[in-house]
């Protein structure tokens, strides 16, 4: 018999929320080339992490009846004035393939554009395959690739930049 699939819901992060944010964006961190970051957040950055979100971030969060299973930002990407964002998704490794991803850069998409953002921007270590194609299914595309951006497990990697225009 198939298993039945959790029903998964997009809301808005509270502060109840950093633990489960923070531990599977470690899990990432520690395990994967999803982030180019080597260091995983600890208690300490993770507080002014969560302090730093203003009126033209966002930060959701997928559930279903288990808890927090992934995460979504979006961020200024310049601080000067320009009106690009830039995302970040991580979903709970338990949970990939189930469309969790695609749900809350869905979201993202709707946030950016209602914040008044014109693009949206997402670096993305070029070896992290589903990460691209995650953007790319959205309709992001590939306008560069910075090399040896960053040195993790014993090795270089490059990053990949996508955008999405939001007009």
């Amino acid at each position: 018999m198939a298993k039945a699939a959790r029903a998964v819901s997009v809301r808005d992060a509270t502060h109840d929320d950093l633990r489960a944010i923070v531990g599977i964006y470690n899990w990432a961190v520690n395990q994967t080339f999803a982030t180019i970051d080597s260091e995983p957040l600890d208690t300490e950055e993770a507080a002014h992490w969560w302090e730093a979100h203003g009126k033209r971030s966002k930060l959701l969060v997928a559930t279903d009846e288990s808890g927090v299973i992934g995460w979504a930002r979006l961020f200024p990407w310049k601080q000067r004035g320009f009106d690009i964002v830039e995302d970040l998704v991580y979903v709970d490794p338990v949970h990939h393939g189930r469309g969790i991803g695609k749900a809350l850069l869905t979201e993202l998409i709707k946030e950016a554009r209602g914040l008044g953002y014109r693009t949206i921007v997402a670096t993305i270590a070029t070896d992290n395959r589903s990460g691209l194609q995650l953007h790319t299914t959205l309709g992001f595309e590939a306008v560069g690739t910075i090399r040896n951006a960053a040195h993790k497990f014993d090795r270089w990697m490059d990053i990949t930049l996508v955008q999405r225009s939001l007009d």
